[in-house]
């Protein structure tokens, strides 16, 4: 079977280096070509991956490159006009998290996928994370019974302290091209999940503020909970915590599971039984973590899969639940500004 043909448009987003390697690293994948503005990026990618067929502007790649498929690792801001692009030139693409910065550039990039009958998968490191999607697969099975709270708390000291480069931390300090700070760059996690799990909120509420960074051009902090019917999801995000924290929790009739940095724990007590009598009341057994199958260990891996199969993308992937999270992102945005919880 002859390898799909990948474009490259965007090399602004850190994680692209890692996607790179694995779409080489699959056997079943060739890089064409590739556009950024930034020159020493399009030098790396020729130097580390041979791609010599290399543009300032991403239509100058589509119209110069055949290729089959586009991985889009811009900015959040700049991923709508590619995903556009590429669609009306057939192109399937694949597109590094959030899906956007703003719901009316994601829902812009669902519509395009649509009207020209191509495929279109929001990239969401958690997806590959064995504890993450097993705790969601339990929670949507029922196994601590129905799910009255959740929360996705993801935070580490800031993208610039973490070891992003400024091509990478240059962006998300912008509030245009990001769409906020942390509110976007991290909250979005936890809207994703819920999205999958539960589909759009009734309604959102959101506060983003500097608490640690008062010069930041973005919120350091935020906190988006999405509100329906009978559970009630929060997404915490920091730019500013030490140790680093990206671990969820939830909260059902029956028990609770947490994921804790790679495992997960089931925990509970029996009737009538209360763990303020003492911890030992308290029955905590560390799930058996099944190891993620063959096209569903990263995310190149599970694109070239399930465009060669003809296959849904994992649903957390899907272009559907990419525009719920980015609605629930920017419901979290207004509600900040105003101060009222935002109906959707």
């Amino acid at each position: 079977m002859a390898k799909m043909r990948i474009a490259v448009a965007g090399l602004v987003h850190d994680h692209v280096w890692t996607m790179l390697g694995q779409f080489v690293k699959s056997g079943k994948a060739v890089l064409v070509g590739a556009a950024d503005p930034n020159r020493p990026l399009l030098e790396k990618i020729r130097k580390e991956y041979g791609v010599d067929r290399t543009f300032r502007d991403y239509r100058e790649l589509f119209s110069k490159v055949k290729a089959d498929a586009v991985m889009v690792a811009s900015t959040n801001a700049g991923g709508c006009p590619i995903v556009e692009a590429a669609a009306a030139k057939g192109l399937d693409a694949m597109v590094e998290k959030p899906m956007a910065a703003t719901a009316e550039q994601a829902r812009r990039m669902e519509k395009a996928s649509r009207k020209h009958g191509t495929r279109l998968m929001i990239n969401w490191p958690i997806s590959w994370s064995p504890a993450s999607s097993q705790a969601m697969d339990m929670v949507a099975d029922g196994a601590i019974g129905r799910v009255f709270h959740a929360k996705i708390h993801m935070a580490h000291q800031g993208p610039k302290e973490a070891g992003c480069t400024p091509y990478f931390y240059g962006w998300l300090y912008d509030r245009k091209e990001n769409g906020g700070g942390a509110i976007i760059d991290y909250c979005c996690y936890g809207a994703v999940v819920f999205a999958t799990l539960w589909g759009s909120p009734k309604q959102v509420f959101g506060v983003a503020r500097n608490l640690v960074k008062p010069r930041f051009p973005v919120d350091d902090n935020a906190i988006v909970t999405a509100i329906y019917d009978k559970t009630i999801a929060v997404a915490q995000a920091s730019w500013t915590q030490n140790p680093d924290f990206h671990d969820a929790l939830y909260l059902g009739e029956k028990g609770t599971l947490v994921t804790d940095r790679g495992k997960l724990l089931l925990s509970g007590t029996k009737p009538k039984d209360f763990s303020h009598y003492g911890s030992h009341h308290i029955r905590v057994r560390e799930v058996p973590l099944r190891p993620l199958p063959a096209g569903r260990r990263n995310g190149p891996e599970h694109f070239l899969h399930c465009i060669a199969t003809g296959r849904q993308f994992h649903k957390l992937c899907s272009a559907r639940s990419g525009v719920i999270a980015q609605e629930i992102l920017s419901a979290g945005v207004k509600s900040e500004k105003t101060g009222r919880r935002i109906a959707l």
